[in-house]
């Protein structure tokens, strides 16, 4: 940071926006590029849900063949990156209303996880509940089938309860704008560009290139570009191998008002918005490397209307807003959801912050980590200083 000279961050995505975010708090502006728009991809698509943290410790229990399945042990190195978005998440929409920005509509409420079979209950109540009791977390509760069907009358019979966790949503496109908007009032600048390379001086990156021919000066890189940092790492002599998940919802309006609860039955999720539609999802383990794949299909938007109606018929009521999705970028097995974050290996001022699946659920720990990091404070707790270590690039090798 010596030269004065700003950072500069590819990619303007909410892992982009949060760092940005992040480092405005702390003084330091930054540019940001992207040839495209503020969160004109994944990241104002998605369902953007920040759910009870201590659910991520159980992707270690899910079958290997489960989109978030992961080796037992793999997963506690970053439940941090959770923790501090869930915690945060509420003072920093307050800030975004407060200054002025969109709302972006977060609420709270409970999740379930609704049991569909015999076999699924006895895993919900002996094996889910079991591992959260004996790790002391006490927020979730096990409801049974008739308090579900006092919620949602028309509920399918097969339903034999389900589990509830706290659960948070808001809306994605207004929650990164709002972030971009509070680093622009701080100082940083969004432009659009195509980067194609960057002009390095030794071991120290001294501007990144731009299809124009425009060249932007930084003191510090880094690299937040979601599904496209293959290209962007080769340019620092390291291609970094990602897996790509294409993740698709539905919004939707109801004609009546829906219960403030969220259902997760098999792959099937329905969220209800805080300005009265629904999001309805579905977990497809739609892992391909390909970014010419569509973005949406139409299989998807019958299968998903199909099982939301199976679950709820009074959705057959419901009526199509918007049918969106786009491309999650995410780790090679057998550890889909590990992100990379970091300084890259071999270079001075060159940091990534990538494979970052779960994007709107660890933004703020990405972002608070990624700023402490770059501006090298040293003031993270220990366990974060540990996570970024077993995180950083540099144990690709």
């Amino acid at each position: 940071m010596s030269s004065g000279n700003e950072v500069v961050i590819v990619g303007a995505g909410v892992t982009g926006c949060s760092i940005a975010y992040h480092l405005a708090k702390r003084g330091i502006t930054a540019t940001i590029i992207d040839r495209e728009s503020i969160a004109a991809r994944a990241s104002g698509k998605s369902w953007a849900m920040c759910p009870y943290p201590p659910t991520n410790l159980l992707f270690d229990i899910f079958p290997p063949d489960h989109l978030f399945h992961m080796p037992e042990g793999s997963v506690r190195h970053f439940l941090d990156l959770f923790y501090i978005t869930y915690r945060r998440l509420p003072d920093v929409a307050m800030e975004i209303c407060e200054k002025g920005f969109a709302d972006p509509w977060l609420h709270e409420l409970p999740w379930f996880w609704l049991a569909l079979s015999e076999d699924e209950e006895d895993f919900y109540k002996n094996v889910v509940i079991t591992r959260l009791d004996s790790e002391g977390w006490y927020e979730h509760s096990w409801v049974d089938a008739a308090g579900v069907k006092a919620m949602f009358p028309d509920i399918n019979p097969e339903v034999r309860g389900g589990i509830a966790f706290p659960c948070k949503q808001f809306e994605p496109y207004r929650y990164v704008m709002g972030l971009a908007q509070i680093a622009e009032q701080m100082g940083a600048t969004f432009r659009e560009g195509d980067v194609v390379g960057f002009r390095h001086q030794g071991s120290k990156i001294a501007s990144v290139t731009l299809a124009s021919g425009t060249e932007v000066e930084a003191d510090v890189v880094v690299l937040a570009m979601g599904p496209w940092i293959p290209q962007g790492s080769s340019w620092l002599g390291k291609e970094m191998h990602i897996v790509i998940n294409r993740d698709q919802c539905l919004r939707v309006q109801v004609p009546n008002p829906f219960p403030n609860y969220g259902l997760l039955a098999g792959d099937t999720t329905i969220l209800p918005q805080a300005n009265g539609e629904l999001i309805l999802g579905h977990e497809a383990n739609d892992l391909h490397t390909d970014t010419e794949n569509p973005l949406i299909t139409a299989d998807f938007k019958t299968t998903m209307l199909e099982e939301a109606i199976n679950l709820l018929p009074s959705l057959g009521e419901a009526k199509l807003v918007e049918h969106r999705g786009d491309f999650e970028c995410w780790s090679p097995p057998p550890r889909p959801i590990q992100p990379v974050l970091g300084r890259f290996p071999n270079w001075d001022n060159a940091y990534v912050a990538a494979r970052i699946g779960l994007g709107q659920s660890m933004s703020l720990g990405v972002g608070q980590c990624m700023a402490e990091l770059i501006l090298g404070e040293g003031t993270s707790p220990i366990q974060i200083r540990n996570m970024m270590e077993v995180l950083s690039p540099a144990a690709l090798q």
